[in-house]
């Protein structure tokens, strides 16, 4: 016994919809717990974390330095430990110490 076409068609394309739609609902559902596992979820709405300070300037270039165990070298003038961007700058600085300490 065949149907009648028209609802044979309707129900063919009522199974496709719901189909489609269960995936959709599948997949919604993995890419919300990814987010809930890895903390998103718990993230949104919360300050930015703020930016690196800077803790040093180099008295040559004038180059902020924002880390002081990865600067390029280090130098003590009277006391006070003078941190450079790049190698090229400590011995500059060393040649003549009171020019860029002036500064």
């Amino acid at each position: 016994m065949t149907g009648i076409p028209y609802v044979e068609d309707r129900r063919k394309k009522m199974k496709r919809i719901l189909t489609a739609l269960a995936i959709v609902l599948v997949l919604a559902a993995v890419i919300v717990g990814v987010y809930v596992i890895r903390g998103y979820y718990h993230r949104v709405g919360t300050r930015p974390e703020p930016a690196a300070t800077v803790s040093a300037v180099c008295p040559v270039m004038g180059t902020a330095i924002a880390d002081v165990n990865k600067a390029a070298g280090k130098s003590v003038y009277k006391g006070k430990a003078y941190y450079f961007c790049c190698p090229g700058c400590k011995p500059e600085f060393d040649k003549n110490p009171e020019k860029y300490v002036a500064r």
